[in-house]
């Protein structure tokens, strides 16, 4: 017989764990139960690490927030630990992550450090989140149906989805590549035949929708606004990489899946602004330095990443850093993804003659 019940926590984002929420809900859940924490998203791992937490919270899978509360079948119950940009909001998301997870008891943690902090039962969770919040001295508000939620809805040849709680001059991204601003509310993307179209209450960028490419626009990830808003101390990694026959990864507009890619890597090769910055500000956590290319064409999804020392990153002609990637995966890594370098400094050169006439300045960190 189990002496305390088992609360799995399924944690989203980063904004939770830099507002020291996360952290707070677990030391006051484990006084109670037996906790098992895991991470939904990519940037969320990053803070993780800053906070010291990675002991306390799972970031060793990659996975999306109904795949971790499907994952935990065995659990009395889980606890969704979220901090939206409003509580309405949360509660907007909340309630599309319910429609796609199975029907266990969970309960919606909502903006426990601010002052419109809320503790939300769905799935007839009722007693627990009453007991949940009188231990964090939060409310409980009672949520929306959970069910028959549509993401999208078709229109003659065209889908349509639309984007809740976007703000104007937020970035908008679809697995992981820009395709947008946010100009006015009512943001909506439009595919035919699974390529974008349209969106609606944004101004598009062409570039990075041809490199989209076709999508599923149901299940396809969409995110606003940059990658981590809340103020942080980042935490630079110390492991110890080889001098030479280093193992080389490229990284071409896929920053996201960086930990993955990186896993066993001494130095990246990162191809694009935002790709280098995100990819960049992960890898400084990790230890790894990188060699980015970039156009300054940056739509600021993610501000004051972190580089790590030793690494470089060169500043082409604009519009040339995917030309002048491409040529580097071609040339460099024989149109592959990965390759063996005998220095830091004999890639570096490789890259910069590539990039020839084209390279305006070469930054050093």
């Amino acid at each position: 017989m189990k002496n305390r019940m088992i609360v799995g926590v399924v944690i989203h984002g980063p904004e939770i764990i830099d507002s020291g929420g996360a952290g707070r809900v677990l030391d006051v859940l484990s006084e109670h139960y037996e906790v098992t924490a895991f991470l939904g998203g990519t940037m969320g791992r990053t803070a993780v690490i800053d906070a010291h937490l990675e002991d306390r919270i799972d970031i060793s899978r990659r996975m999306s927030l109904s795949g971790a509360i499907n994952s935990l079948p065995w659990v009395d119950a889980v606890v969704l630990l979220n901090r939206g940009k409003t509580t309405d909001s949360g509660i907007a998301f909340g309630r599309i992550v319910m429609s796609r997870t199975k029907p266990v008891p969970i309960i919606q943690i909502e903006r426990p450090m601010e002052a419109d902090g809320v503790v939300i039962p769905w799935n007839d969770a009722e007693s627990w989140a009453e007991q949940i919040a009188g231990m964090l001295g939060l409310p409980v508000m009672m949520p929306p149906p959970a069910q028959d939620v549509s993401v999208v809805c078709t229109d003659g040849d065209q889908t349509r989805r639309r984007i809740h709680d976007t703000l104007p001059g937020e970035t908008i991204r679809i697995n992981g590549i820009v395709v947008g601003t946010v100009v006015s509310d009512g943001v909506e993307i439009v595919t035919e035949d699974g390529r974008i179209v349209d969106i609606a209450g944004a101004r598009m960028k062409e570039h990075g929708i041809e490199k989209l490419g076709r999508i599923d626009p149901g299940t396809a990830l969409v995110r606003t606004g940059s990658i981590r808003r809340t103020d942080h101390v980042p935490r630079i990694g110390t492991a110890e990489r080889r001098r030479t026959n280093l193992s080389v990864v490229l990284i071409d507009h896929d920053a996201e899946s960086t930990f993955e890619l990186a896993a066993d890597a001494d130095l990246a090769v990162t191809i694009g602004d935002d790709t280098t910055a995100i990819a960049g500000d992960i890898l400084y956590r990790l230890g790894i330095p990188i060699i980015g290319i970039t156009d300054m064409d940056i739509d600021y999804v993610l501000t004051n990443a972190d580089i790590f020392p030793g690494s470089v990153v060169l500043r082409v002609d604009l519009g040339y850093d995917d030309i002048v990637g491409g040529m580097v995966r071609n040339i460099v890594f024989d149109g592959g993804d990965r390759l063996k370098a005998s220095s830091i400094d004999s890639l570096r050169e490789q890259v910069i003659a590539i990039a020839g006439e084209r390279l305006i300045e070469v930054v050093s960190y």
